[in-house]
């Protein structure tokens, strides 16, 4: 797995662990909307393939998802010289959209800390990222 879209995948992932809670059908809502999400991070691993760039400004970071308590659950490297933003942008609202939804349906609780964006690095000719440090929101 490449390591820009591995990070991503592994903070989202923890949404397969969520239990189901709510209204009648909430199950077999929230499994659609797992459904909907895992194809999404299929669609956007495949645009970003191996993110190679020739210069750091060619390498980008992309708020993916929303935590239950607010926030984004993680951000994404990619590479303008080899992936479409646009089409990254658009899929990063689509999954964001559908792990709201998928919040809502289910009741989820997350942590409220908030998730730096890393910062983009260029890495023998792949984007990557420096991660930062989660802050508590109320700045401590």
């Amino acid at each position: 797995m490449k390591k820009p879209v591995a990070a991503m995948l592994l903070a989202c992932g923890g949404l397969q662990a969520c239990g189901f809670a709510g209204t009648d059908g909430a199950p077999t809502i929230a499994g659609g909307l797992q459904a909907e999400m895992r194809e999404i991070r299929r669609s956007m691993e495949q645009e970003v393939g191996e993110a190679s760039a020739r210069r750091i400004d060619q390498c980008r970071v992309l708020r993916v998802g929303e935590k239950a308590c607010g926030g984004p659950q993680a951000y994404l490297i990619y590479s303008t010289a080899v992936s479409s933003e646009r089409k990254l942008q658009e899929l990063a609202r689509q999954y964001t959209e559908a792990e709201e939804k998928y919040n809502r349906v289910t009741g989820a609780m997350s942590t409220c800390s908030y998730v730096l964006p890393p910062e983009p690095q260029l890495r023998n000719g792949k984007c990557t990222g420096k991660r930062n440090e989660a802050r508590d929101p109320g700045g401590k």
